[in-house]
């Protein structure tokens, strides 16, 4: 497109590091570019090497854990974003570039989706959507269902639940956090270990470690499917950033289903939004 600008910035004081910034001139709004442009050329630091640094320099908020610009490594992806007036930042020597402003729909979109035919693709998103409530929601739902709402589960369910939890001596959400803490460092010692045996290390030490849980009546089978499935939604999240902000998430809202059941998950969900 020979409406497509690449404005070269450099940045860092010492570090010298070169940044293009790119926009396709007709199509980006140009408050949209003035707006990036001038938060690039805010920063002041003395070196500047990855574009994960840069993010956290222009974003509106550090502290919210939700992504606020998209980060790829996959041209196409870029391209195409372009030609829906975003405005994209290359930096020198580092593969992702960033590409801004992003959304949740945006996040959850994998780059294939554009290849397949329509229909299923709209299956392959609901089943992403699902992983993805399911990565965030679903262990705060237990908790505040089992301690609050008890009236919404079926009674012979209830039954199998209160049954399983019988000779467990933890409250539920010190059930929940047992496990999910345990689920987080198995999956990061996964990533720690070298070659194929991290993930086999990972599937092997959470079968284990569920199996010698339930075993010991520290927690309750159905926990276990409920770490379970919520672990299998976070790995269906094609965005890294989001999956790991769903991690932190996570944990939020487990709290705030054990204070105050679905009024705390709705009052959490009324904030994130």
């Amino acid at each position: 497109d020979e409406k497509l600008i690449a404005e070269s910035i450099t940045l860092g004081e010492r570090s010298k590091t070169p940044c293009s910034l790119l926009f396709i001139k007709d199509i980006a709004n140009e408050e949209l570019v003035n707006e990036v442009r001038r938060r690039i050329k805010s920063i002041k630091v003395d070196y500047l090497t990855d574009s994960g640094e840069l993010e956290q320099l222009i974003e509106d908020s550090t502290f919210l854990p939700t992504p606020q610009i998209f980060s790829t490594e996959r041209p196409d992806r870029v391209a195409t974003m372009l030609a829906e007036g975003k405005v994209a930042i290359i930096l020198n020597g580092n593969p992702f570039v960033l590409v801004m402003p992003t959304t949740i729909p945006e996040l959850l979109k994998s780059a294939e989706d554009n290849y397949i035919r329509f229909p299923y693709t709209y299956l392959i998103k609901t089943i992403r959507y699902l992983g993805f409530f399911a990565s965030l929601l679903l262990p705060g739902l237990y908790v505040a269902i089992t301690n609050f709402h008890q009236e919404m589960i079926p009674t012979d369910l209830l039954l199998a639940i209160a049954a399983s939890r019988e000779k467990v001596p933890f409250p539920a959400v010190v059930e929940i956090l047992i496990m999910e803490i345990s689920f987080e460092l198995i999956r990061e010692a996964g990533i720690r270990i070298p070659g194929p045996i991290g993930p086999t290390l990972g599937i092997i030490g959470a079968l284990i470690l569920g199996q010698a849980a339930v075993s010991a009546n520290i927690v309750s089978p159905i926990l276990i499917i409920v770490v379970a499935v919520t672990g299998i939604g976070s790995f269906a999240v094609p965005s890294f950033s989001l999956a790991f902000s769903t991690r932190v998430l996570r944990f939020i809202y487990i709290l705030l289903g054990a204070i105050a059941g679905f009024l705390g998950i709705t009052l959490g969900m009324f904030i994130q939004g």
